[in-house]
């Protein structure tokens, strides 16, 4: 990955038909939804017999083997089910099994809920199959959807195709986030510096758009968490009018799949949300990543009853108070530097740069200096010693006393 922001000549590239969303009554949404359930019915079966069973009569419309190819691609793509390479079996993914479940109770909100965590889960890098989509793609660690909503609750919800096209599609280092925001920022109070981002290809139409379209339409749910509308052209005659919003209906449920508090809180915008972005995993295996994908989604009850860490003003930096057992576990430690880990739901709300302060070692405080997703729910922060403490005492208070 190049070092400087923002000039990678390569765009995101995500498989090619839409996500399958049983609340829309759009035809395609519903085709998309029937040919997931027919995998559903097929779990522990012969991918052979689902590929058979869409060549049939009795399927509700001809799918060819190549096209249920790119269905079982989409589907894995958004941890709802997978098949190993090479092998003839369909598994649905304990992710996947809630995802259906939910449709079947038509609850609209646990459906959304587990279809938005499962998608920030998705590292734009893909799984480790033979041969990666590109070397940007091989090398990558953005998870495009967490990254994609998080910028747009950064930017007022929403998001012009332009910038799309021009500047996020082009992310793929975590460390490129913020930089990525800042320039959407600048064209939009001056949209004659536009051409200071070309895109990345010669191309609009053809593979390009084809990918980012299904990029906005899988990040909305096909249209569900994401409207549309094509009232303004802010960008110019030349550019496309359209601009995608979350919708206000579910826009608590992303702020909570982001790892905001159900609550409100003083500190609940002490920071960027793109700063709060932890890397992608790493796998060696096709398993592991499916794991990982499909893992259960916590509920969004355990969402609110998450025991968020208590936060500090000290020296004007926002400072979490992080409680050994319930906050964190450690991972490694030496003199100046030490890991930690805890859930995602509880630490996903701490940012790069922010301070924290550990119960277990009351004389220092320690600034993150980098966040990775290690696991479906699971997040590990590396710290760096920072100022020492001259007065632990309001500390052991909010600590309930002890320091251990």
């Amino acid at each position: 990955m190049p070092d400087t922001p923002l000039q990678t000549q390569d765009f995101w590239r995500v498989n090619s038909y839409g996500y399958p969303n049983p609340f829309n009554s759009d035809t395609k949404s519903q085709e998309a939804w029937a040919t997931f359930r027919s995998f559903f019915s097929h779990d522990n079966a012969a991918y052979t017999s689902l590929k058979a069973f869409w060549a049939s009569h009795t399927a509700p419309r001809k799918l060819d083997g190549h096209a249920v190819e790119s269905w079982k691609a989409t589907f894995e793509e958004f941890g709802l089910l997978y098949v190993i390479s090479r092998s003839n079996t369909i598994t649905i993914t304990p992710a996947g099994k809630q995802f259906y479940e939910a449709a079947e109770q038509q609850s609209a909100e646990d459906f959304i809920w587990i279809a938005i965590n499962l998608l920030f889960r998705y590292p734009v890098q893909g799984p480790p199959r033979s041969r990666a989509k590109s070397a940007a793609h091989g090398q990558a660690d953005i998870l495009p959807y967490r990254f994609l909503y998080s910028a747009m609750r950064d930017l007022g919800d929403y998001f012009w195709w332009t910038e799309l096209e021009r500047i996020f599609c082009r992310v793929f280092s975590t460390s490129e986030a913020q930089a990525a925001v800042d320039a959407v920022r600048k064209i939009r109070t001056t949209p004659s510096e536009l051409a200071e981002f070309p895109l990345p290809v010669d191309k609009r139409k053809g593979a390009f758009y084809n990918s980012l379209n299904q990029v906005a339409n899988h990040a909305g749910l096909n249209h569900l968490v994401l409207i549309q509308d094509d009232e303004s052209e802010h960008y110019g005659s030349s550019e496309s009018r359209r601009r995608h919003l979350i919708n206000r209906d579910y826009l608590s449920l992303v702020n909570a799949a982001l790892g905001d508090s159900t609550t409100a809180t003083d500190c609940g915008g002490s920071a960027m949300y793109v700063d709060r972005l932890p890397t992608a995993p790493s796998f060696i295996d096709e398993q592991s990543y499916f794991d990982y994908l499909g893992a259960p989604v916590p509920s969004l009850v355990a969402a609110g009853t998450a025991e968020e860490p208590q936060a500090v003003l000290l020296a004007g930096d926002t400072v979490f108070i992080l409680k050994l057992g319930d906050h964190f576990e450690p991972v490694s430690a030496n003199a100046l530097e030490r890991s930690i880990q805890g859930k995602t739901l509880v630490l996903c709300r701490i940012a790069r740069n922010h301070m924290v302060i550990l119960s277990t070692d009351l004389s220092w405080t320690y600034r993150v200096v980098g966040k990775d997703l290690t696991g479906p729910n699971t997040v590990r922060l590396s710290l760096r010693r920072a100022r020492p403490i001259s007065n632990i005492e309001p500390i052991q208070k909010l600590l309930g006393g002890d320091d251990a």
